[in-house]
């Protein structure tokens, strides 16, 4: 008796503990389970199990492991194909398109508190604190500015914990390369892109692994998945690379000699129908300077950084205790082009720059090496999250559990929404994409311009059908789509402004400049 008057007890403590953060509900009675999320930045589809550039064997040994015990999303999008708009929308759960929060940067410190829709929201980390769990972070989860030159952080200290190596700086400091490597003689150090003391560089440090930023964010993971926590934990960890600067150890652009590098598929004025981003002439600066090569070279010797980086991480993960009670999921900010619609790095609404990996593994619901090809949004985390650890989902969140899918990997999902706010074009303005299984549809409503690919013959988005007439009903389809998402928002009719439709659909963007 004694025995069932304590179980009802500790019931109603948990319940009245819960109801304190607005959630009231009787708790699970098995045992809370960890979480482990892992963010890789700036890691594009080439990692081995999604063979996103066939060409050439990208070494991803760790993030292959990773993937063959866990369910795959092979049609995965980010929100935003920017780090801090991105970084942002997914921990908050608030899409950007409603919260405001669209910029590329805003400084340091949780600024993004200053939007309306996000002033008061409980994020992803304050959910599972504010429900007894122990917050524990470590390197760029939140946006901050690429290490070593700005070590700022867009971190919440009060959500946390324990943040390594600080909240404010959410990153330990990097190494650089060589000068006289990185802004070589030959090349036109005064006209690269971020000039020549800036952050765009590649090429080999001269320390090994146990040098790197990276390095210590996961030793201290490490560590923390090595102790006995007393409550369950929400532990995450953010591998920097391979954001740029591509420098990582010379081992591992051994891997990648230059003979061997095999230079993705381009199509020659294959803007002409589509969208100019702005970002041309940096292409145009790495093609012109022989640098293309290496600029393939390093970012693939970084992602095969960042996979051995993942792989320590994997280790003491699977050594540990947690092991069989944690929800594991791992995910990019966003895509990377490297040369494919004349642009290096993301900032752009097109596949190569929206498509992450995103691997998901809670024990007892994911089948191994279960994958699904339809589409989600990485705004998808956070319900998922909260639906796997058994909780309601808060009322403002923006995406959809995808315990279902983890379940049922074909079910048909709902088209996902990218969008982003451009700030180097000639006029700033706003685009947003449209991802389904098939098609990826494309409108920028300050120019009325359209862009529609059938990813089933065009995977590389090279030929614009949006104004065939054979595309109007998929095109309506996929409007209504954004018109959900943005009620506000607006369609003209006519051409698309600086560019031209002639009789049979085809678009052409006015004075087009080929290279």
């Amino acid at each position: 008796m004694m025995v069932h008057i304590l179980k009802l007890l500790v019931l109603a403590g948990l319940v009245l503990v819960d109801t304190q953060f607005g959630n009231a509900q009787v708790p699970n009675t098995e045992p809370q389970p960890n979480i482990l999320f892992v963010s890789v930045d700036d890691l594009n589809d080439w990692v081995g199990f999604m063979n996103g550039h066939p060409g050439m064997k990208i070494h991803t040994p760790n993030l292959d492991r990773l993937a063959a015990s866990s369910m795959v999303f092979t049609n995965a999008h980010t929100p935003a194909p920017a780090c801090a708009p991105a970084r942002t929308a997914i921990l908050t759960g608030v899409h950007h398109t409603r919260s405001g929060a669209e910029n590329v940067f805003w400084g340091d410190g949780p600024e993004w508190r200053q939007f309306e829709a996000l002033g008061k929201v409980e994020t992803l980390e304050q959910f599972f604190k504010n429900r007894g769990y122990k917050t524990l972070g470590a390197g760029k989860i939140y946006h901050s500015q690429a290490p070593p030159w700005a070590p700022t952080s867009q971190v919440e200290p009060a959500n946390w914990d324990f943040y390594y190596p600080s909240s404010y700086i959410s990153h330990p400091y990097q190494i650089r390369a060589p000068k006289e490597l990185i802004y070589p003689p030959g090349v036109d150090n005064k006209t690269r892109p971020g000039g020549e003391d800036g952050w765009w560089t590649w090429g080999p440090v001269t320390v090994n692994d146990e040098k790197m930023a990276d390095y210590h964010v996961v030793d201290w993971a490490r560590y923390q998945l090595s102790q006995e926590h007393g409550r369950p934990f929400f532990l995450a960890v953010g591998i920097w690379k391979p954001h740029d600067p591509w420098e990582v150890p010379q081992k591992y652009f051994d891997l990648y000699p230059l003979e061997d590098i095999v230079l993705p598929e381009v199509k020659k004025d294959d803007l002409e129908d589509a969208f100019d981003h702005g970002r041309r002439w940096i292409h145009q600066w790495v093609v012109n300077n022989n640098q293309w090569e290496k600029v393939v070279q390093s970012y693939a010797a970084s992602i095969t950084f960042a996979d051995a980086m993942l792989g320590r991480l994997l280790e003491a993960f699977e050594n540990s205790k947690q092991a069989k009670n944690t929800i594991l999921v791992l995910w990019s900010d966003h895509g990377m082009h490297m040369g494919e619609k004349e642009n290096i790095e993301k900032f752009s609404l097109w596949e190569r720059s929206t498509r992450v990996p995103l691997l998901i593994s809670a024990p007892g619901v994911t089948q191994a090496g279960a994958k699904s090809d339809q589409p989600v949004s990485l705004m998808d985390l956070y319900p998922t999250l909260v639906d796997l650890a058994g909780y309601d989902l808060p009322p403002h969140l923006d995406g959809r559990s995808l315990v279902a899918q983890l379940q049922e990997p074909e079910d048909a999902t709902p088209p996902v929404v990218t969008s982003y706010q451009f700030s180097w074009t000639d006029e700033p303005l706003v685009g947003h994409a449209v991802r389904s299984k098939r098609y990826r549809y494309i409108y920028y409503p300050d120019i009325n311009l359209e862009e529609l690919y059938d990813h089933d013959i065009d995977p590389n988005e090279w030929d614009n059908v949006a104004y065939k007439r054979t595309s109007k009903e998929i095109i309506k389809d996929h409007r209504q789509v954004l018109e959900a998402t943005l009620p506000n928002l607006t369609w003209e009719d006519g051409e698309p402004s600086g560019y031209s439709v002639d009789g049979d659909g085809n678009v052409r963007k006015i004075g087009f400049i080929s290279y």
